[in-house]
C-alpha cells in the first residue's frame, strides 16, 4: 500500500509552470532543448540539503547551454528574451528551494513525530550523513538505496522522498510493505501517471473479447483520469527511463548519471598545504575519518583524501571487461573506431587545418585537446564532447547525409554512455570499498580482484591518496581547455 505526506508546493508549482512556458518558447522561437535545465531541476525537487542546491546554483551560473543555443540559432543574446528566460526562472525556483527546503522540512518532521510503526528511511549516500544527525525518533531506521536490498524489512513501513518515473514504480508497486512517499504534488502526479498506465494495460485484459466470450459480462471503464505533469519533469523522467537497467546498478543512482549527462562541468581549483588540484563538483573525496563527501562541501580547514582516478581507472574497466565482455568488446570495437578515423584524417589534413575543418563540423575542444584525441597515451575512450564525435564523423563521411551519419553514430554515442556510466557504478564501487579499508581495514572484493591485499592497499594509499588540508576553494572561471590535458583527463574520467 503506497501512502504520500504532501508537501506544500504551490509556489513551487506555479515556479516549474512558468520554467516549462519559458522553456516551450526557446524551443518554439529557436528550434532547440534545454536538456540539462530538466536534469538540474529534477535534482533540485530530491535535493534535501541546503549544499546540493547551492551547488546547483552554481552548475546553472556555468551553463551555457540557453546562450550557444540563442547564438547558434542567428546571434541572439538572452537579452532578445527579456521576460521569457527560462535560465533566471531556472535560478529563481532554486533560490526559492535553497531558502525554504520544504522537502527537508516535512521529510524531517514526519521522520521524527512518526511513533506508531517501525520505520525504514531511504536515502542516498550523499545524505547519510546529515539525515543521522536530525533524526532523534528511535523507530526509525536509516539504510542507503542499495543496503535496502539487505535490510530486514518484514512488518516495517518504508519511506522514500523521490519518484523517478517507471523505474521506481515498479520496485515500490511489488513490495509487500506500507510504502509512505514524501513528495512534491508534480512527483505525486508522476507516480499516478504510472499507475493509471498500469491500471489501462489491466484494463485492455479485462476488456479482451476472449473475456466476455468466456463469462459473457462485459467491462466498463470506471475513470480516464488526465494527471498535470511538468513537461520538463515529464521530459527528464522518460529520458531516464529509457536509460539501461545496468546504468541503475539496480535502483536509485539517477542523480550521477544525470549530472554526468550535462557536458558542461563545474570545476573546483582547490589548493591545500600539498598542491593545487581541480575537481569537477560532483567529484567525491575522503574525508580524513574515511567517510565519503562531495568535493562542493569541501570547506577551508578540512582534511582530504582524494580519490586516485589516473591509478584506478583502468583496473576498473578492467574489471568491466572481465564482468561483461560481450557488452565491452562493443565498446572497446568502437572506441578504437573512431579513433582510427581521427587518425586517417590527421594523417589527411594535418593537425591545423584538420582542426580548422572539424570547427566548421561543428567541434568544441580547441586545438591542444583535439591534438590528444586518438593518442596511444590518452586516458580517453571516447571524444570530450558528443558533437565532437559528430563533427569528426561529418568530416569522414562527407558524401553523408545527417540521417545516415545519426545511423553510424547511434551505437558509437551508445557505447560512450555505456562506458561513462559504467564508469560511474565501478566508481562508486571502490569508493565504498576504500572507504570500509580507511574505517575498518577490511579489503573488498574489487580491490582483491585487482590483487591488493591489507599490506600492499594500505601502501597504496600512502603514496596515492596523502592526506590535504584545504587552504582555498573557488570554482574555475576560464575556459576548461586551458587546464593541463592531465587534468583535463581526471575530470572526464
Amino acid at each position: 500500500m503506497i501512502n504520500f505526506r504532501n508537501i506544500p508546493s504551490n509556489e513551487i508549482d506555479e515556479r516549474i509552470k512558468n520554467l516549462d512556458e519559458k522553456i516551450a518558447y526557446v524551443n518554439s522561437e529557436f528550434g532547440f532543448e534545454l536538456k540539462s535545465y530538466g536534469n538540474i531541476l529534477r535534482i533540485a525537487l530530491n535535493a534535501i540539503q541546503e549544499e546540493t542546491i547551492e551547488n546547483l546554483i552554481e552548475r546553472v551560473g556555468i551553463n551555457r547551454e540557453l546562450e550557444n543555443g540563442l547564438d547558434n540559432a542567428g546571434g541572439y543574446s538572452l537579452d532578445y528574451l527579456n521576460n521569457k528566460n527560462p535560465k533566471e526562472e531556472l535560478l529563481a525556483t532554486l533560490y526559492y528551494l535553497k531558502e525554504n527546503l520544504p522537502k527537508q522540512k516535512v521529510l524531517l518532521d514526519f521522520l521524527n513525530t512518526e511513533t506508531d510503526k517501525r520505520i525504514i528511511a531511504v536515502f542516498d549516500n550523499n545524505d547519510l550523513d546529515f539525515i543521522s544527525k536530525h533524526i532523534n525518533n528511535q523507530k526509525v531506521e536509516i539504510v542507503s538505496f542499495s543496503a535496502l536490498k539487505r535490510a530486514d524489512t518484514q512488518n516495517k513501513v518504508l519511506v522514500f522522498h523521490s519518484f523517478n518515473g517507471q523505474k521506481d514504480f515498479d520496485y515500490l508497486y511489488n513490495l509487500d510493505n506500507e510504502i509512505r512517499l514524501v513528495v512534491y504534488k508534480q512527483e505525486k502526479n508522476l507516480y499516478y501517471k504510472y499507475l493509471d498506465q498500469r491500471k489501462k494495460l489491466i484494463e485492455q485484459e479485462t476488456k479482451s473479447t476472449d473475456r466476455f466470450s468466456i463469462c459473457g459480462i462485459e467491462y466498463k471503464e470506471v475513470r480516464n483520469n488526465v494527471t498535470d505533469i511538468s513537461s520538463t519533469i515529464n521530459g527528464i523522467v522518460s529520458r531516464l527511463d529509457e536509460m539501461s537497467g545496468r546504468a541503475y546498478d539496480g535502483y536509485k543512482i539517477e542523480s550521477d548519471l544525470l549530472l554526468n549527462e550535462i557536458e558542461e562541468k563545474l570545476i573546483y581549483e582547490v589548493k591545500s598545504d600539498i598542491t593545487t588540484f581541480y575537481l569537477e563538483s560532483s567529484d567525491t573525496v575522503f574525508t580524513d575519518k574515511g567517510d565519503l563527501m562531495k568535493s562542493y562541501k569541501i570547506k577551508v580547514g578540512d582534511k582530504i583524501r582524494i580519490y586516485p582516478k589516473e591509478k584506478l581507472a583502468e583496473n576498473l574497466y578492467q574489471v568491466a571487461v572481465e564482468t561483461e565482455p560481450d557488452i565491452f568488446g562493443k565498446v572497446e570495437e568502437d572506441s578504437k573506431y573512431w579513433k582510427q578515423i581521427i587518425g586517417e584524417l590527421r594523417r589527411k589534413y594535418g593537425n591545423d587545418l584538420l582542426y580548422s575543418k572539424l570547427k566548421e563540423k561543428g567541434l568544441r575542444v580547441l586545438q591542444n585537446t583535439l591534438d590528444t584525441y586518438g593518442g596511444e597515451r590518452s586516458l580517453r575512450k571516447f571524444p570530450m564532447f558528443k558533437n565532437d564525435l559528430r563533427a569528426i564523423f561529418r568530416l569522414y563521411y562527407q558524401d553523408k547525409s545527417e540521417t545516415e551519419i545519426d545511423t553510424i553514430l547511434k551505437p558509437i554515442l551508445k557505447s560512450k554512455t555505456t562506458y561513462n556510466s559504467t564508469m560511474i557504478v565501478l566508481g562508486r564501487g571502490l569508493k565504498q570499498e576504500l572507504r570500509v579499508f580507511l574505517k575498518e581495514n577490511k579489503v573488498g572484493e574489487i580491490l582483491q580482484k585487482r590483487n591488493l591485499n591489507a599490506a600492499t592497499l594500505q601502501t597504496f594509499i600512502q603514496e596515492n591518496m596523502p592526506l590535504h588540508t584545504i587552504i582555498n576553494k573557488e570554482v574555475f572561471s576560464d575556459n576548461i581547455e586551458t587546464l593541463t590535458e592531465t587534468a583535463l583527463e581526471l575530470i572526464e574520467l
